[in-house]
């Protein structure tokens, strides 16, 4: 299956494990040969004053890409922060969730 970035980028990433809505991807890893998909970065929990940590799901993780949705399975134990550049902080909105709700 081919799908672009762009059409990754469009569609909610839904948590298996307890039906939590995680947000559309803003970022996709791959390793420095560019040829391997390692996973992909949703938006994390925001917190007033804090830099955000944004969620790493890693690709073994997706369970299905659907015309809307990207079913992820993630538990505690697989749940990985990624700190997130100022450059890409571009809403300035303040973080209003837990971990726990994404779990």
């Amino acid at each position: 299956m081919e799908i672009s970035y762009t059409e990754l980028r469009s569609k909610e990433v839904v948590n298996l494990q307890n039906g939590a809505r995680m947000g559309k991807i803003i970022d996709m890893i791959v390793d420095s040969n560019g040829k391997n998909v390692l996973g992909v970065v949703v938006p994390g929990v925001r917190r007033l004053f804090k830099a955000s940590e944004d969620i790493f799901i890693p690709w073994c993780n997706i369970s299905k890409i659907g015309n809307d949705v990207i079913l992820v399975s993630l538990d505690s134990a697989s749940l990985t922060s990624v700190t997130r550049s100022s450059e890409m902080n571009l809403d300035g909105a303040p973080y209003d969730k837990s971990v726990d709700d994404y779990l």
